[in-house]
């Protein structure tokens, strides 16, 4: 069974909503990064939602948009990003990771090569931002070569036409964007996604997260509330990581934050 399909399992049985965490690689450096990877997962994040750092996003805030450059001017980039999930699964064969992306970067990477490396670097799928599914043709051929999982993101004003044309190649889980903009803007509001929740089950028995705008524990009680199969919480996190300067001091806030959430 695929990690992400087996953690989901788990959540279900122990009748939990899982929390996925996102965290910007290489920010604000490779060496700290790193290290909060390691550490999260001992914070009950469930799945960790790896941001591969680019210069021009079109669904990220500045928080997120911050943490890219801060990372790129490190020396961050894509195959680095390989590099750390085979460095973090030396010690943690269990949490699923998953790449979130703009396509650009995988394109430059090479779409002969980026799954399959993806894949023995231990990653377990791709969610890739700005790849509408009129354009996921070129992809799924090589995905379909390794076990990694396409993560598809639907937008609030989706209808559910579009959104069983999104779901048709999806796997691992859904992401439900929670409100209009970018991240880290508004906090979101668990009554404002019922019916889009409610409407997402009717077509895809796949698991289904919420993110942007969830910044609070009380906010990720409420979406849990409603019946969604995780949350997921990002700009709060990277931010919290901006705020402190040495790698003891931020991956000790990041624990006890993610506490928290969870």
């Amino acid at each position: 069974m695929k990690r992400i399909e087996q953690k989901f399992k788990t959540l279900r049985t122990q009748q939990k909503c899982g929390l996925v965490a996102y965290i910007c690689a290489g920010d604000p450096d490779y060496e700290t990064s790193l290290e909060l990877l390691k550490i999260i997962p001992q914070s009950g994040v469930d799945i960790i939602e790896l941001g591969v750092p680019f210069l021009d996003p079109s669904g990220d805030g500045l928080i997120i948009q911050d943490a890219s450059r801060r990372a790129i001017s490190a020396g961050m980039t894509l195959q680095k990003t390989l590099h750390m999930v085979l460095e973090f699964r030396k010690n943690d064969t269990k949490t699923p990771v998953i790449l979130m992306s703009y396509y650009n970067p995988i394109l430059k990477f090479g779409l002969n090569k980026i799954f399959s490396e993806a894949q023995k670097s231990g990653v377990d799928g791709f969610l890739i931002v700005d790849l509408p599914p009129e354009e996921e043709q070129e992809i799924l051929p090589e995905i379909a070569k390794t076990n990694l999982d396409l993560i598809r993101l639907i937008a609030p004003t989706t209808n559910l036409k579009r959104a069983q044309k999104i779901t048709k190649n999806a796997s691992g889980f859904l992401y439900l964007i929670s409100l209009l903009g970018i991240t880290g803007t508004t906090l979101a509001k668990a009554e404002e996604n019922k019916n889009n929740l409610k409407n997402l089950r009717h077509i895809s028995n796949l698991p289904i997260a919420i993110g942007f705008g969830i910044q609070t524990p009380k906010q990720a009680e409420e979406f849990a509330k409603i019946g969604v199969d995780a949350v997921v919480v990002g700009s709060a996190i990277v931010k919290e990581m901006a705020e402190t300067k040495s790698a003891e001091k931020t991956a000790k806030k990041i624990h006890e934050f993610s506490k928290k959430i969870k």
